[in-house]
């Protein structure tokens, strides 16, 4: 069973507004990483499907210029030349 790529599917991204990189240690002392949210804009007019780490699949076009990334798949749109990392 695959319980990793159903977590990932139901991740939803809704907020431009998360906490910068910060360090927090929870109850088993772990050190948890907060991230920012990446987003990359599109400069060219057809259709770019990108395909993420774990299979999650980007569709940019025209009319959706803007998308916002999973920070694990953040290496993967790097390699686009048609991709802008976008900071907020």
């Amino acid at each position: 069973m695959n319980c990793c790529g159903q977590k990932r599917q139901s991740l939803q991204f809704t907020s431009a507004n998360d906490v910068s990189v910060n360090e927090t240690e929870s109850e088993n002392n772990q050190t948890i990483r907060e991230q920012k949210p990446v987003y990359f804009k599109y400069t060219s007019n057809n259709e770019l499907q990108v395909k993420g780490l774990f299979d999650m699949i980007y569709t940019f076009s025209e009319h959706r210029r803007q998308l916002l990334v999973h920070p694990d798949d953040v290496s993967v749109m790097r390699g686009y030349s048609d991709l802008i990392e976008v900071r907020v």
